[in-house]
């Protein structure tokens, strides 16, 4: 059988617990520690992937909660997996969405989707009084709060900020 994923130490320190090492995976390899950049949507902003890439980027970091409400799993799936949707075929990482998912009952997310994400904790006030006056919100006030979110121990259940859709994210 191959190894498809392979984690080699390159250097340690004798002084500290520093080291650099080398993680090879199928689509590339990643040099340790290493700057890697943020494509929450899978995709970069201000750049192109080539350009990146040309700039020695080995990683994009994308954000499972963001992919699973836009583009959704079922395009990403139908345009053969993320490399293939992105037309990029170098390594991507992806975390949980468990911090933005729980953050719409309590947080930053919730505080983001309900200052149209411009104001911050220290604008609550204008959030209030906006309500109060019935101002037009650019968030959907059913997707936040206490009752945003429901956790068992095979999935999470929340509802999307974007059209307000149930969605249920698994392990």
């Amino acid at each position: 059988p191959k190894d498809y994923f392979k984690f080699e130490i390159i250097h340690q320190s004798k002084k500290s617990l520093a080291r650099t090492g080398r993680i090879t995976t199928p689509h590339g390899t990643i040099d340790t520690p290493a700057f890697v950049a943020v494509g929450t949507n899978a995709a970069l902003k201000a750049i192109d992937f080539a350009k990146a890439d040309d700039a020695g980027q080995q990683l994009i970091f994308s954000n499972t909660y963001h992919l699973l409400l836009q583009p959704g799993p079922r395009i990403i799936r139908d345009a053969g997996g993320i490399h293939k949707f992105t037309g990029r075929e170098k390594p991507f990482i992806t975390d949980s969405g468990g911090f933005q998912v729980f953050s719409l009952a309590y947080g930053s997310v919730k505080e983001s989707l309900e200052s149209g994400g411009e104001l911050k904790r220290s604008n609550r006030k204008v959030i209030q009084s906006a309500k109060k006056r019935n101002d037009k919100c650019h968030w959907r006030s059913d997707v936040t709060g206490e009752n945003a979110v429901t956790v068992t121990e095979d999935h999470v259940i929340f509802k999307s900020y974007r059209d307000g859709a149930k969605v249920t994210l698994t392990p």
